[in-house]
């Protein structure tokens, strides 16, 4: 379910736009002034929020405008509202980069027109991005990654940007892939694994079996298992990771083992 904000210090437009949204399958969160929506887009993962121009203390384009100081809420959608169908309105707030404006009073056809287009556009944005970077830019020498390199992915319908040097190891779990992190948390990505060792940085991570790739920097030691094959154990992951057979001997001349 999109998560919208919205930003109006109009009790009534405030009370019919949140139940326009709840009416149509969004959930809805909303404050009366400035500040707290600064304050609430800090703490909550959103799709979109929609801001009155004329508030009191903080405006709609100061809100903006420290929105995108956060990095965390600078890629948030931005839909100012505003009570005047001035063209200095619209065009100034469009100038800062807000993504579109509603003019009041407006039809809830309107509304929810404006807000689908937007959250539409963000998701073909996001998805164009992401599969461009895991096809082959790489290969193309269009990229060149590193451990310090940030990737952008999608987690849970929303764009997250990834530090490689952050992740441990990537499992194959049928059509997602589980990326385990430095952090203890694992988030579960759409992808490939052949997808991930095409665009991976290969002096860095590994592929150690047909379901496994991991970050030679967090392994811990390398154990014999089998007549060809090792265990390794990584660091901040409880699970140890076989080294299949088909990988072994080239893995043993490049890690020395």
């Amino acid at each position: 379910m999109k998560k919208i904000l919205i930003i109006e210090d109009d009790l009534y437009v405030r009370t019919s736009i949140v139940d326009i949204l709840e009416g149509n399958d969004y959930k809805v969160f909303s404050v009366a002034d400035g500040k707290a929506g600064i304050s609430l887009a800090s703490e909550i993962e959103l799709d979109l929020i929609v801001c009155d121009i004329m508030m009191p203390g903080l405006d709609g384009y100061e809100v903006f405008e420290e929105l995108n100081k956060n990095e965390k809420t600078a890629l948030i959608p931005f839909i100012f509202l505003t009570a005047k169908a001035d063209l200095k309105d619209v065009t100034k707030g469009l100038g800062m980069g807000a993504d579109d404006y509603i003019v009041k009073p407006f039809k809830a056809k309107e509304l929810l027109n404006r807000v689908y287009i937007r959250l539409e556009k963000l998701e073909k944005l996001k998805n164009s991005f992401i599969e461009a970077q895991l096809k082959g830019a790489k290969e193309n020498n269009n990229i060149d990654l590193n451990e310090n390199s940030n990737i952008l992915l999608t987690v849970n319908n929303k764009p997250k940007f990834l530090k490689l040097n952050s992740i441990i190891c990537i499992t194959a779990q049928g059509e997602y892939c589980k990326v385990f992190l430095q952090s203890g948390k694992n988030l579960f990505i759409r992808k490939l694994l052949k997808q991930w060792e095409e665009y991976l940085p290969c002096e860095i991570f590994k592929r150690v079996h047909r379901s496994t790739i991991i970050n030679i920097n967090y392994i811990e030691k390398i154990e014999k298992w089998a007549k060809r094959s090792y265990v390794v154990h990584l660091k901040n992951v409880d699970q140890n990771i076989v080294i299949s057979e088909r990988y072994s001997s080239k893995l043993k001349k490049e890690l020395s083992f």
